[in-house]
Formats: C-alpha cells, sequence, structure tokens
C-alpha cells in the first residue's frame, strides 16, 4: 500500500516497522519463536518488502526442518536472488541485535497483525469509494459488496486454529453445569411440537436444517409455526426470507394460522365475528415480536448471507442476538452465476454456505426444500418420502445436519377419512441424535400443524379445540 494524502498531507499506511524488526529478531535467536509467530502472521502482513521476503525465507527454512541462522537464511536468499531485496547480510545482523529475547514475539506478532487489519481496512475502505464514484452499478449492489468487503475483513480477524482440550474442557463442563442446573431437554430453539423437539433438542445452534416436501404438503405452514412459536412464544429474533411470497400474504398465514382463523374467509371478508378478535389480537401480537421478513424475490446466496450478517450486526449493537434463520425456499435462490456451472453444483454451492452461515452467526438456518417426483413413483409401494428424494443434489444431505421430511397421506387418499387431518414429520437424518417419525394434526384451512391428541408426553397441554 502506497503514501495516501489525507487533509492535504502524504500519510503512510498504518505499520509498525519496529514491531516487524522485532518479530524477524525473535525467530532468528529461537526456534520455538517461529512456530509462535506463524500462528499469528504469515508475510503478507509484513508491510516492509525486505521483511515481507525474510520471514518467508525463514519460514521455508523451517518448514525444511532446518536450522534457522544468518548462514542459512543469507544462502536461502541468495539462491532466490533475494538477498539485495531482503537488505542484505547486514540488514539480517540488525535484525538479531533488535531483540534480547525472544520471549515476547507473540505481543510483537499482534502489533504487526493489527496494523495489517487497518491496512486492509482502507484497502477496502477506499476501493468502496472508488466504485462507487467510477460505477453505474446499483446502490444497493455496492452495499452488498461493501458489506462482503469489511466481512471478509471481520473473519480473517477471527480465524482461530487448533484449540486446546483444556480451553475446551472448560466450555464443556460449563454448558453441562448450564444444562444439570436448567434440567431442559430443549437446549435449542424449541418448535412448539412436543415429540421433534424431544427427538433434536430444539433447532440446534451452527446446524443446518433441510426441512422438505412435495409440493402442497405444507413446508411453509410449517415453517411459519416454528417461526411463530420461537419470535412470539418465546421472543427469540427470527429473521424470514421469504423468496415465494409476499411480505404481506406471509404475515397473513402467521395470523390465521395462530388465531386459527380460516384463511379463505379472512381473505374474502368472510370471517365470523367471533374470531375477529382473536385475529386481531394476534396480529398485535406478531406486531410486537421480533421478527423479521425479507420477501426480495431472485436473492442470491451471497445476498442472503449478507443480509443475514447485517441484520445479526444490527442486533448486537442493541445486546440483541439473532436466534433463527428460516429461508423458503432453498430451489428459489438464484447461483452464482459462474460460467459452465450446472444447477446441481449450484446447489451444492448454496447448501454449502447456509451451512457456513449457520457456524459463522452460530444460529439455526432452516433451508425449505423441495422433493423430487420419485416421492410419488407408484413402483415403490406407497408416497413415504425418503433422503434419496431430496432435489437437485446430493449435498443437501450431506451439509445438513438435520433432514426432516413432511408427509401427509390424505394429499393422496383424499376419500380415505382414516388418514383425513394426519401428517407425519419424518426426522430422516440427525447427525447427532435420533431419527424417527413424528405425528401430528394438520387443521387444512388455518394451513396450521398442532400435537396430537390425546397427548402422548408428558406435559403437553391437552387437544387443540377447534373454533365453530
Amino acid at each position: 500500500m502506497s503514501l495516501k494524502k489525507a487533509g492535504g498531507a502524504l500519510r503512510l499506511p498504518p505499520q509498525a516497522e519496529d514491531a516487524e524488526m522485532a518479530v524477524l529478531g525473535s525467530m532468528l535467536i529461537e526456534r520455538e519463536a517461529i512456530e509462535t509467530a506463524c500462528e499469528t502472521v504469515d508475510e503478507n502482513h509484513f508491510y516492509s518488502k525486505a521483511n515481507r521476503i525474510i520471514f518467508g525465507a525463514v519460514k521455508r527454512i523451517y518448514d525444511r526442518q532446518s536450522a534457522v541462522d544468518l548462514i542459512t537464511i543469507s544462502e536461502e536468499l541468495k539462491s532466490s536472488g533475494q538477498l539485495s531485496e531482503a537488505g542484505g547480510e547486514g540488514y539480517l545482523s540488525e535484525l538479531i541485535g533488535k531483540v534480547s529475547t525472544a520471549a515476547h514475539v507473540q505481543h510483537y506478532a499482534e502489533i504487526v497483525r493489527q496494523k495489517a487489519l487497518l491496512r486492509d481496512l482502507i484497502g477496502s475502505a477506499t476501493t468502496i469509494v472508488e466504485n462507487c464514484y467510477d460505477t453505474d452499478e446499483d446502490p444497493d449492489k455496492l452495499v452488498d459488496q461493501a458489506e462482503d468487503k469489511i466481512f471478509a475483513i471481520a473473519q480473517k480477524r477471527a480465524l482461530q486454529g487448533f484449540v486446546s482440550a483444556d480451553k475446551i474442557a472448560d466450555d464443556v463442563t460449563r454448558n453441562l453445569e448450564e444444562a444439570m442446573k436448567n434440567r431442559n431437554a430443549i437446549t435449542g430453539v424449541p418448535t412448539g411440537f412436543y415429540r421433534f423437539d424431544e427427538m433434536t433438542g430444539g433447532l440446534q445452534k451452527a446446524d443446518l436444517i433441510i426441512l422438505a416436501a412435495r409440493p402442497s404438503q405444507g413446508k411453509t405452514a410449517m415453517a411459519l409455526n416454528m417461526a411463530y412459536h420461537a419470535a412470539v412464544e418465546k421472543s427469540i429474533p427470527t429473521a424470514v426470507f421469504s423468496l415465494e411470497m409476499s411480505r404481506n400474504s406471509l404475515f397473513e398465514r402467521m395470523v390465521c394460522s395462530a388465531a386459527m382463523a380460516d384463511v379463505k374467509n379472512t381473505r374474502t371478508g368472510m370471517l365470523k365475528r367471533d374470531r375477529w378478535a382473536a385475529l386481531t389480537s394476534e396480529i398485535d401480537r406478531i406486531r410486537r415480536a421480533p421478527i423479521w421478513i425479507d420477501d426480495s424475490s431472485g436473492l442470491n446466496i451471497t445476498e442472503i448471507r449478507m443480509r443475514a450478517k447485517r441484520l445479526s450486526s444490527e442486533l448486537k449493537r442493541k445486546n440483541k442476538e439473532l436466534g433463527l434463520i428460516v429461508i423458503d425456499y432453498l430451489q428459489l435462490i438464484q447461483g452464482g452465476g459462474k460460467r459452465n456451472e450446472n444447477r446441481q453444483q449450484e446447489v451444492s454451492e448454496i447448501s454449502r454456505r447456509l451451512k457456513e452461515l449457520a457456524r459463522t452467526l452460530n444460529l439455526p438456518v432452516m433451508a425449505l426444500s423441495q422433493l423430487n417426483r420419485r416421492a410419488e413413483d407408484k413402483d415403490r409401494g406407497g408416497n413415504r418420502p425418503q433422503l434419496s428424494d431430496l432435489r437437485d443434489s446430493g449435498s443437501l444431505e450431506q451439509d445438513a445436519d438435520v433432514v426432516a421430511l413432511i408427509h401427509r397421506e390424505e394429499y393422496y387418499k383424499r376419500d380415505d377419512p382414516a388418514v383425513k387431518g394426519l401428517a407425519t414429520l419424518i426426522i430422516a437424518k440427525q447427525r447427532n441424535g435420533p431419527t424417527g417419525d413424528v405425528d401430528l394434526n394438520f387443521l387444512s384451512q388455518f394451513t396450521k400443524f398442532t400435537n396430537p391428541a390425546p397427548r402422548s408426553i408428558e406435559g403437553a397441554p391437552e387437544a387443540v379445540i377447534l373454533p365453530s
């Protein structure tokens, strides 16, 4: 990075030449200091070209398990034709005299890293400014690109490698003690479906959950039921990306489901007066709940990630934490537009980056997904969906921590009263728990899934009484 003009004067970018020299001097006088320094910085963190070259030479010699001293470094630089660029043998001698001990190499390396971080920020900010002046790009896209650059720097800062078993043990012990203290089987975001929560412990942090079904089986209804329970009943900040329905339609469905008001009658103004009070009451409840809906169509995976991170950052500034992200639905996420990339490759990339988003923000990400037509293959002997029916990519099964499949037999046997209103949520995969079936009821007029009656789980509420 070159000289920059600020306030009418030329200014050098942030740097710490003394700290850079102290790091290199420490590496030259004590072999253990090489590992310590390399855990914090690499050659790109050094502002001085000479120091970058010397750091790279030291690391190459160390990687060959050779002795690191003035002679070997000098020979390494001579063989690569870089001794002159590195300041010559006189500068190498000066480095050794810079420090008397390598005990503080970690401190010096951290100073070097911080100065490099500031230079990265200046470089990204400069690019952002230049793009704003020199392009006809849509301003909203420029904002997303700017966030991408800044977040990349933040990620670089947050990267960590190995963590000692001692530190991990402390974290695990703390979590286990908290669990013993609370004695709560639900350690994640509760969904309100008791058997599902019992089997999974709720939607867990850093997990990617795939909720899949064939069309008209109730994917959106179930996702909204879960989002409502999290945001309204438990006050857990929840973000919903609706790539198919408008925010108003989604809100209406959530309200009707919660108030148990007939969706059709509500939209046509035919709702019974005794349900109107329940409807308006739910509107007020949801209005006050920490739930955000983004109904932008045609979003790609980068835009979804950036918007989720932006909301998470905004909440953190208010000392709150985003707790759940719902995406309806995965196949509507636009690909990255890479040349020669088919849809299966695009979906693989999307699922991988959704998993990364869950880990980065440390919250559950639930992505709705379509199942392919094999789920309705008559030769298979039934319509019960299975993992292999996931559409577009086997990576969905691989990347997901939980895969749940919705099955409603009444959709295929409309004249059979024995299956009317019955639904099954099949936990087809769970990385850290059991698989199996969760029996539910589906009230189609309210687009609402409910727990079955009679209650089969200790502590579950009585059956829902439908309004007349």
